[in-house]
């Protein structure tokens, strides 16, 4: 009965209807300028880094200008909006009007509101509000000054060649880096803002022309369908708008890298940029996607395809491995060839634990041993990770806690997950890896071989906002599979990929398989 309701659950958007705890009124009926600023500081608490800046002749009010000194800029405030109101009130010239503030303030955005609640919003967001005296317009001036992290290198996805730009907490800066890449009239910018009590701003960036409409419209309504308090990170949103809940495998593409997402675009995929979050959506994604790197096309196809090839068997061994030589060691010695099973016999005869219980321990220690050394200052961080990892290991192997080829294959399969170009899909193998290696301990290599057919069956099973999750291998496609397992060079990749749907399939217009030469 519970887990009928979980999964009922699990189908669903978080959704509830909004209380809310404000008691301002929404439209700016009121012309007195003192009832308005009280109605704003009623609904804010008046808090204490709310500042309050009257333009007054030292009788009369004529305007107040008010905003959060820890989100405005203070300065150019002054600059722009307080020193030039003051010089007109203190000429004397006349009444201030709403048409004179428009052209006394020197500001890039000038926002006019005529409801408190938006009012409220914008200056929760950052914005300073200018109130008039006799007005019932309120003016918002966009002039930010709260911090922000300078564009850097992408931590979780370096690369040897290409750009170093990396997506920064600011939403803003996120889309200067795309438009840098995509000088297109097309490209499409949509903002939306999502969490009742955050107000997370989002933007959903597509080319008009190249984007299936379709998957543009599922992308709007999911994301109107949240209703949650708050968006702290992208990954609130890649939740609520996988196609599946219940799955390891991710349905969607985060990453921090803008050359990336930029590839994408040209795709015919869509981009969810997300306020305060340095990693950005891509859908719809497959399987196939985490495989591939935006390097692979900065060098040759001939070393591009040679590292695809090599994280593609690094993750299938990594994750098959433990399966495979824990059953062949306790289920199906028989399948081993006499002189490796010589070898482990005698490696195993001093070991306390059986086969089984070994390699689960020693994996548990290096899974402690990985998420301490995430965490760890920097500037220990490599002498306790890897210093630490060495010793752990010698130190177990001399004692005859663990044998050697324990050790080994524990390392190379930890190592080996690190070769998919994604930390959600790397995660998401860690779990397989593990479903393998109980199902080989139970049932040997059949138990192996028909847990790997389980996990091929559901992810056949999974879609990415209607892409299958094994395109271009299930259906099978046969533009996309040319490029997937080998990266093809540019002058044979004049299409681009069907399984995204594409409104204009040619890539390169009419350059089809030139060679020149």
């Amino acid at each position: 009965m519970f887990f009928d309701k979980f999964l009922k659950a699990s189908k669903k958007v978080f959704t509830y209807e909004k209380k809310s705890s404000s008691t301002v009124i929404h439209k700016v009926t009121n012309e007195c300028l003192e009832e308005n600023l009280e109605d704003i500081l009623k609904s804010t608490g008046n808090p204490g880094d709310l500042f309050i800046h009257r333009i007054e002749d030292g009788v009369k009010t004529f305007a107040v200008a008010m905003y959060f000194e820890t989100l405005a800029d203070s300065n150019l405030l002054g600059q722009h909006v307080i020193e030039p109101l003051n010089k007109f009130i203190q000429g004397k010239t006349g009444i201030l009007t709403e048409n004179q503030v428009k052209l006394l303030l020197s500001v890039s955005k000038l926002i006019e509101i005529t409801d408190l609640h938006k009012a409220i919003d914008r200056l929760l967001s950052g914005y300073a509000l200018i109130l008039v005296h006799n007005s019932k317009t309120i003016f918002a001036v966009s002039l930010p000054g709260f911090p922000r992290r300078a564009v850097e290198e992408a931590a979780t996805e370096k690369q040897i060649k290409g750009p170093r730009e990396g997506f920064t907490e600011t939403l803003n800066d996120n889309i200067s880096l795309l438009r840098r890449y995509i000088k297109d009239p097309n490209l499409r910018l949509e903002k939306k803002l999502i969490g009742e009590r955050t107000k997370t701003e989002i933007a959903v960036m597509y080319l008009n022309d190249v984007a299936n409409p379709d998957i543009v419209k599922e992308v709007h309504k999911r994301l109107e369908q949240i209703k949650i308090d708050g968006i702290l990170e992208s990954g609130y949103i890649a939740e609520m708008i996988s196609d599946r809940r219940l799955t390891p495998f991710p349905l969607v593409q985060e990453t921090e890298r803008p050359d990336r997402v930029a590839s994408a675009l040209l795709e015919g995929r869509v981009a969810i940029m997300v306020d305060r979050s340095a990693f950005n959506i891509v859908v719809p994604v497959t399987s196939n996607e985490f495989y591939q790197t935006a390097e692979d096309f900065y060098f040759n196809f001939f070393t591009g395809t040679a590292v695809r090839f090599i994280r593609a068997i690094g993750t299938i061994i990594a994750v098959t491995l433990p399966g495979f030589y824990v059953s062949m060691v306790t289920v199906n010695p028989e399948l081993l060839p006499p002189p490796v099973v010589q070898l482990e016999a005698s490696a195993r005869t001093q070991m306390p634990f059986p086969a089984v219980l070994e390699l689960l321990i020693t994996f548990f220690a290096f899974e402690i041993l990985r998420e301490a050394s995430v965490r760890f200052p920097t500037n220990i961080n490599m002498i306790l990770g890897v210093g630490g990892g060495i010793i752990m290991g010698i130190a177990a192997i001399n004692a005859g806690f663990v044998s050697g080829i324990t050790v080994a294959i524990v390392v190379f399969c930890t190592l080996g997950t690190f070769t998919t170009s994604n930390p959600d899909k790397e995660q998401a193998w860690r779990w397989v890896r593990y479903i393998l290696f109980f199902a080989g301990s139970v049932f040997g290599v059949v138990g192996v071989v028909a847990a790997g057919v389980m996990v091929l069956a559901h992810m056949a099973g999974l879609k990415s906002f209607g892409v299958s999750y094994l395109a271009p291998w299930a259906p099978p496609m046969a533009v996309d599979i040319a490029d997937a397992p080998v990266r093809l060079p540019w002058w044979l990749s004049y299409r681009r990929p069907p399984t995204y749907r594409p409104q204009q399939e040619d890539r390169l217009g009419k350059n089809e398989g030139e060679d020149e030469a």
